[in-house]
């Protein structure tokens, strides 16, 4: 990126310190609002600044089949601009993530992400990158054999404003927009198995039957599962042809035989029989230089608030992967290092697996890498000593680079080098080995009162993504995460493993009434040994005291994580305020949190439509009027919204609540005792037909639940009423 003259960067610096303000005056002032937009003609651009990357970049966008995560890459640029240094709020970076399953302009929301930026004299010469990452579990699928699935990836990156919802358009003023393909992991169920076979006899399913039949037929066994097989170098060589080089074709037989300590002879005579040029294969190994023809690491990043580094992949070409989404393929090795000022040290390997895809679409792939790392050592006591550290990636195609050699040259692939923060331990002063809850229902606990267990948006740092659910409560399935930084080096041994309990009562209670927690949950587990990840979903149940295990193992050889870094949940039979905590075997304890619990959804939730008990009432030209009423045990009403079912294309209304105009779908505040109120809409526009209105009743209540068996996510909970009524002509 160019260099800024000092005179334009402070010019644009202003725009940047007052953006709030200026866009409160005039919602267009840089230009950015989309031509959708009701206010675009109303107001006109000042100063047009769209997608400006002066300050910060998202600079690469990757995606991890095995892990079902999104990782985007954002580079920090400048030495100021972020609203203060380490010790102050600083600033917001948003990114929101989209997704185009068909490639056809139709995007889906994954959600948004975000972390503080600060104003540091290291950014300048020196840019700091930052990981964010988002799960999210595929809608879309298909089998190994048939066409792959391959989206587009949208991340909008925007400063201290985020980015709106379901807008795939947004253009932010500060942070730019990064397209990038993904592919998505196929499916190698007893499905596939069933039309992979009956497809050899002649006979193809059609969609709805494969649909009816896994409905039907749940639970098959394993057995009929897919198994992916490593093609052999003989069939490789037919399989390529011409099409991809010897010394690839040939160099994952060599890597494996000199690992295992294989005798020349025999991998001579193989490699003779399969009509490999030998010397030519020979020479690309014992002089290696970095090849970038078929795989590049872009970028590399630390996700700070998660100590996990991430290197993303961009993959060329349509074919040189040993194997196609049926069979075992390749592995992407990325080894990391890092420099805390005394040189390089060896942190640990990991690989994402990868596969022919042909036809790849034009820019290629992009897959990232994730390696959780213990930075417990270098987390400094005070925000004013913030630690950073320089970070290289080596990537290696299909061998596993050594350790503990940071100069190492992969004959296929390459390296990439940045800097990071390491956070100070933010509330772990003392010691490590107390645990930290970092997320209650999957809202960061420090937005969560100690007080009264409802979302606080006063508390910590202005967030977008949180505030907006100031004074909420919880219900449901509550999961809580967090880490416990120092811990035994278990390597996935059971025994070896830390012990934790989750204490919890009514925060009205005394001390003495504290219980174990002894609820079974269920984890995604990840296991990183020799370079090879490895994933296993399996219960972590409490024993008859109330222990669970810490799956946990930031420690090498053996890296074990636990998606989400979920720690258990909580649920409850009563609304009230409960009080919770954690204690390990070693007796240490984490500070007290507490969680506001809302059992009931509203009541009382009624619509009603004037005259409809008459089917002659009601005709084309009239105002239809109606009321709507909801009420709440605990006074915690929040809103409610209409849908109507539904307007034929050509159709339409102007439909008004108390009076005001309103969007279907939109939600309207309510206050939190409840209401009656009245509703309109004119019929000029609407063809005779029957129709419903449904009437959603919100509280300020986040239902928590999992979306998979691992995986927690929520709702704002909500009663329905729903009323019909026909239109006659007049």
């Amino acid at each position: 990126m160019a260099t800024l003259k000092k005179e334009s960067l402070q010019g644009v610096q202003q725009e940047r310190e007052k953006m709030h303000l200026l866009l409160l005056q005039n919602p267009n002032y840089f230009g950015n609002l989309s031509k959708k937009n009701p206010l675009f003609n109303e107001f006109k651009p000042v100063k047009i600044i769209n997608g400006n990357t002066t300050y910060e970049q998202v600079t690469c966008v990757g995606y991890n089949p095995q892990m079902k995560t999104l990782t985007a890459i954002v580079k920090i640029n400048q030495n100021n601009g972020y609203s203060g240094g380490p010790c102050t709020a600083g600033s917001k970076e948003y990114v929101r993530f989209y997704i185009d399953y068909q490639r056809n302009g139709t995007w889906k929301d994954l959600g948004i992400v975000s972390f503080d930026a600060h104003d540091f004299s290291h950014t300048t010469s020196n840019p700091l990158c930052y990981a964010v990452n988002q799960a999210f579990n595929p809608e879309v699928t298909s089998c190994c054999g048939d066409k792959p699935v391959l989206p587009i990836v949208r991340a909008i990156l925007s400063w201290n404003t985020a980015p709106t919802a379901n807008d795939p358009d947004y253009v932010p003023v500060w942070g730019n927009v990064l397209d990038v393909n993904i592919q998505l992991a196929p499916k190698n169920s007893w499905i596939c198995w069933l039309k992979g076979n009956l497809k050899d006899i002649g006979l193809t399913l059609k969609d709805d039957q494969i649909k009816l039949l896994a409905e039907k037929i749940p639970q098959i066994p394993q057995a009929l599962e897919l198994k992916t097989e490593e093609i052999e170098l003989p069939e490789l060589m037919k399989l390529y042809s011409k099409e991809v080089e010897e010394e690839r074709i040939g160099f994952t037989t060599v890597a494996k035989a000199l690992n295992a300590g294989a005798p020349s002879f025999e991998l001579s005579n193989s490699l003779k029989l399969s009509g490999i040029n030998l010397s030519k294969l020979v020479d690309f190994v014992l002089k290696p230089k970095f090849n970038t023809t078929y795989e590049e690491v872009k970028c590399v990043g630390l996700n700070r608030d998660t100590n996990r580094l991430y290197a993303t992949v961009h993959l060329k070409k349509p074919s040189g992967y040993a194997g196609n989404l049926c069979s075992k393929g390749s592995r992407e090795y990325v080894a990391f290092y890092m420099d805390f000022g005394s040189g390089w040290q060896f942190m640990g390997t990991s690989s994402v697996e990868v596969h022919d895809v042909n036809p790849m679409p034009n820019g290629g792939l992009s897959y990232h890498v994730e390696l959780p790392v213990n930075l417990t050592e270098y987390q400094k006591q005070k925000c004013s000593e913030t630690y950073f550290a320089k970070v290289r990636a080596i990537l290696s195609w299909n061998l596993l680079p050594p350790d503990n050699q940071p100069g190492w040259v992969a004959p296929w692939g390459d390296w990439e080098e940045a800097w990071v923060e390491i956070r100070h331990r933010q509330g772990t002063q003392g010691t490590g080995k107390k645990p930290i809850i970092t997320a209650i229902g999957n809202i960061p606990a420090k937005k969560v009162s100690k007080i009264t267990g409802k979302i606080d948006k006063n508390l910590d740092a202005p967030d977008a993504t949180v505030d907006n659910f100031d004074g909420f409560s919880f219900n449901g399935t509550i999961p809580i995460t967090g880490v416990i930084p120092e811990h035994p080096d278990s390597n996935n041994v059971g025994a070896a493993q830390l012990r934790y309990k989750i204490m919890l009562k009514r925060a009205s209670q005394p001390d003495s009434s504290f219980v174990a927690v002894s609820t079974p949950f269920t984890v995604l587990k990840n296991v990183i040994a020799g370079g090879m990840l490895n994933q296993y979903i399996e219960p972590n149940t409490p024993d008859a005291a109330g222990n669970y295990h810490y799956l946990v193992d930031y420690n090498a050889p053996t890296i074990v994580t636990v998606h989400g870094d979920l720690l258990g949940v909580i649920s409850v039979a009563d609304s009230d305020v409960y009080e919770f905590y954690l204690e390990t075997s070693e007796g240490f304890t984490s500070e007290r949190c507490r969680i506001k619990v809302d059992k009931h959804a509203p009541k009382d939730v009624r619509i009603k439509v004037n005259g409809s008990e008459d089917c002659g009432t009601l005709v084309k030209g009239m105002d239809i009027t109606g009321t709507y009423s909801l009420a709440d045990d605990e006074n915690n009403c929040h809103s409610v919204a209409f849908e109507f079912i539904q307007l034929r294309s050509g159709d339409s209304t102007t439909f008004k609540v108390d009076g005001v105009v309103r969007s279907f779908g939109s939600q309207i505040i309510v206050p939190g005792v409840g209401k009656t109120g009245n509703w309109s809409m004119t019929t000029n526009n609407v063809r005779k037909c029957g129709y419903n209105i449904r009437l959603y009743a919100y509280d300020k209540t986040l239902l928590c639940y999992p979306f998979v068996s691992y995986a927690y996510t929520f709702y704002q909970q909500y009663a329905v009423d729903t009323i019909g009524f026909c239109l006659n002509e007049a």
